[in-house]
């Protein structure tokens, strides 16, 4: 029997035998936040990760954790998870820039085509992930199009630390640790840090990363401040694309000569203090300073700065009226990005300005029934100071949702917002002739949902509908062949998103979801056709089991469906296989020890992490790894 159908029998299993088990499941608070404490249930379609469902699986990066999420898409081109691009809503190459992924409300994402650096959050400093799937403008600003991925980090309650080591395939070996101490007088410290190094599993792939974090914290009666300053020191090498007579050979091969090393300085500042009963007021600095250098081959080397600033003060207001309880939320977003690249070919000095104001007003109608109003007003200022031109643009959007508490168990929402995406400084830096400034991304999302919980179970089902205009891409196509970023003609998605969780027992957990995605180009050229690399099916399934006391298994299996190659907008080439990986773990903890073992892509299938095709190349391939083993030992103290 294969190993595939014997996995899927384990997994099932449980379901059949013990469906009618009634112990007690934690199920985590599903809140959404804009780093303040909004009490209001959010009407979205929403997941949280809590920090016992991170350790429970075993999880390595925070790949491991979001790839099995419902309607989370996922492209990882180098292998480690590092740099892996998520995809909420069904964008396929530009989903980079249509997630926006938040640490502690502080942006992730770059104000260019880059991804998050996903590794600069240490899994063991995490308390939970929030998912919102949708429509994010009004509370969270650009790029919160498809949805947001926040990333809650902890805050310890007593003196505490931890040591950990990581070895695995690849020659994969790791350092981690933490010491969090209180200091007295309501101040405490918390001290953390990472050194990694890989050769990971194509040629010409080698990483070496490193970063230190430092927190200095004041609590006391009426709120909290803080001042946090991070380091992180990344190289690494681009093992570039196959032909597919190349992968054939060899898939692990690479003819590319193409690295990057960057270092990178973060300071943020931030308090909360409580102003009566009413009030509250909060407010968040961060500067981010990245300087790099990189080759893209012989002739070809380059360097590259990024500094960005962010000032964002909040305001809070809770009140009881007549109606009943009112939450209030006022908020400025003052973002400040400089770019600048020196290369051979010329150079881009970019800066771009966001200002926005935005405002959430949730009110209470009678005991069960929540209403949402949201606005954001948006300005940007665009100078491409090497050209000596300047751009100014506003856009306002708005939302209004619905959250009915039908019983004790039972929570029904519907939600419309308008979206907004402003071009980053690498899309307004390679545009068509004749094109200075490209157009913003514009649209108007529609959703809805039901959910269904109780101490033991929890069920979602949601629909969608985003609409949008202008959508931002890179044609390779465009300008000749040479390649331009774009405005698009109307594109639509339409989904369906369903996930049920269940304990069967104080042992036993298992959960599973399933995602649907029509994504297609609605005006156009290629009216009709599909979003290329968008999958219109995809699922996932895992069984939590606690063996002995301190001993748990962990097993998911996740499936991607077919999808056309990225650049095929025309839809004319065959579409690229589906797949099915399953991964599986051991965690351990024994007084102050602890250990976990994750092999990731147990049966060692062959799949490509991201495929496409273009005119001048044919379908090119990035090969994704088979078996991943990793094994980590760790010590509390």
């Amino acid at each position: 029997m294969k190993l595939s159908r014997l996995a899927l029998a384990i997994a099932l299993a449980p379901g059949l035998l013990l469906a009618d088990a009634q112990n007690s499941l934690e199920l985590p608070p599903l809140v959404i936040t804009r780093a303040t404490p909004l009490q209001s249930p959010a009407p979205a379609s929403v997941k949280v990760i809590s920090r016992q469902q991170i350790e429970d699986s075993a999880a390595t990066s925070l790949l491991d954790v979001l790839r099995a999420q419902a309607g989370l898409q996922v492209r990882d081109m180098i292998g480690d998870g590092s740099r892996a691009t998520f995809s909420l809503r069904g964008f396929g190459e530009n989903a980079v820039n249509n997630t926006l992924i938040l640490v502690d409300g502080r942006r992730l994402n770059q104000p260019a085509l880059a991804g998050a650096d996903l590794s600069s959050v240490a899994l063991r400093n995490i308390e939970r992930i929030e998912i919102i799937r949708g429509a994010g403008t009004v509370l969270y600003g650009d790029q919160a199009v498809g949805g947001v991925i926040n990333i809650i980090t902890r805050t310890p309650r007593q003196r505490e630390g931890y040591l950990e080591t990581s070895r695995g395939s690849h020659d994969l070996e790791a350092f981690r640790g933490h010491i969090y101490q209180p200091l007295g007088a309501g101040f405490s410290t918390y001290l953390s840090g990472e050194s990694r190094t890989q050769d990971n599993y194509r040629d010409h792939n080698n990483a070496s990363y490193s970063n230190a974090f430092a927190r200095l914290r004041y609590d006391h009666d009426s709120g909290h401040a803080l001042y946090e300053y991070q380091t992180v020191d990344d190289e690494l090498l681009y093992p570039g694309s196959l032909s597919r007579e190349q992968r054939r050979q060899d898939r692990k091969q690479s003819f590319s000569s193409e690295w990057f090393d960057s270092k990178t300085q973060l300071h943020r500042f931030a308090l909360e203090q409580h102003l009566g009963d009413i009030w509250a007021a909060n407010f968040d600095y961060s500067h981010s300073d990245q300087d790099g250098v990189g080759s893209f081959g012989p002739g070809a080397d380059y360097t590259q700065g990024t500094r960005i600033e962010t000032f964002s003060p909040r305001l809070t207001a809770r009140v009881d009226n007549a109606l009943g309880r009112a939450e209030w939320l006022l908020g400025h977003d003052h973002i400040t990005s400089d770019y600048e690249r020196f290369s051979a070919w010329g150079d881009t000095l970019f800066r771009q300005t966001l200002r926005d104001w935005y405002s959430q007003y949730n009110q209470s109608l009678g005991q069960d029934l929540t209403l949402t109003l949201g606005y954001r007003n948006s300005e940007t200022e665009d100078r491409n100071k090497g050209a000596g031109k300047t751009h100014t643009d506003r856009e306002d959007s708005s939302s209004i949702g619905l959250s009915w508490q039908a019983n004790s168990n039972t929570r029904v929402f519907i939600k419309r917002e308008e979206v907004l995406r402003w071009a980053n400084v690498d899309e307004n830096a390679w545009t068509l002739p004749g094109i200075e400034f490209l157009k913003p991304q514009t649209g108007q999302s529609w959703e809805g949902g039901i959910e269904w919980q109780d101490s033991v179970q929890r069920y979602q089902a949601s629909l969608y509908r985003l609409d949008l205009k202008g959508e931002l891409m890179y044609d390779a196509m465009a300008n000749g062949g040479m390649g331009a970023n774009i405005n698009l003609d109307k594109t639509r998605r339409d989904g369906l998103l369903l996930e049920a969780e269940r304990q069967l027992s104080p042992r036993l957990s298992i959960g599973g979801q399933y995602s649907f995605t029509d994504a297609e180009y609605r005006a156009g050229s290629f009216k009709g056709n599909d979003v290329p690399w968008v999958a219109r099916h995809s699922a996932s399934a895992h069984l939590s089991y606690e063996l002995l006391a301190g001993l748990k298994a962990y097993l998911e299996a996740v499936h991607t469906g077919t999808r056309y190659y990225s650049g095929d907008d025309a839809n004319a080439q065959s579409k690229a296989g589906g797949y099915t990986l399953f991964n599986a773990a051991l965690s351990y903890d024994y007084q102050q020890f602890s250990g976990k073992l994750r092999v990731n892509n147990l049966t060692g299938k062959r799949y490509d992490s991201h495929a496409g095709w273009s005119t001048w190349s044919g379908k090119y391939y990035y090969p994704a790894p088979e078996e991943q083993v990793q094994l980590s030992l760790g010590y509390r103290f």
